[in-house]
């Protein structure tokens, strides 16, 4: 049981990290849950598999040190771009339009791809 728990926290991260990467995900998942607020699931998302356990020593456990490291520097980003932000989160199709979606798109790429290369 234990074991399912870190193999769905390193999924969820991979692909919390997926969807914030990319506009299509994100407007596909719009179109198919038109009652969810995309852009605010991205943070909600982000906070839940990264920013509530990171400290856990089972968290720490699933992910190797250089997969921490990339990490935690994608959410200095994260925490940038939402300061930025304020708790004002605009609607997907408009949050897409914006730098600080730009920042964070491009930032969630480039952790996945150093991820992979790990």
């Amino acid at each position: 049981m234990v074991h399912q728990l870190r193999e769905n926290y390193r999924k969820e991260t991979f692909d919390t990290l997926d969807l914030i990467s990319s506009k299509t995900e994100q407007l596909d998942y719009q179109n198919k849950v038109p009652i969810a607020q995309v852009s605010a699931e991205l943070f909600w998302s982000w906070e839940s598999c990264y920013q509530d356990v990171n400290d856990r020593d089972w968290y720490q456990d699933i992910f190797s040190n250089k997969e921490l490291e990339i990490l935690q520097k994608f959410d200095v980003t994260f925490e940038a771009v939402w300061s930025e932000m304020g708790r004002d989160i605009p609607y997907i199709t408009d949050f897409i339009q914006t730098k600080q979606w730009l920042t964070l798109s491009k930032a969630a790429k480039l952790a996945l791809l150093e991820l992979a290369a790990t």
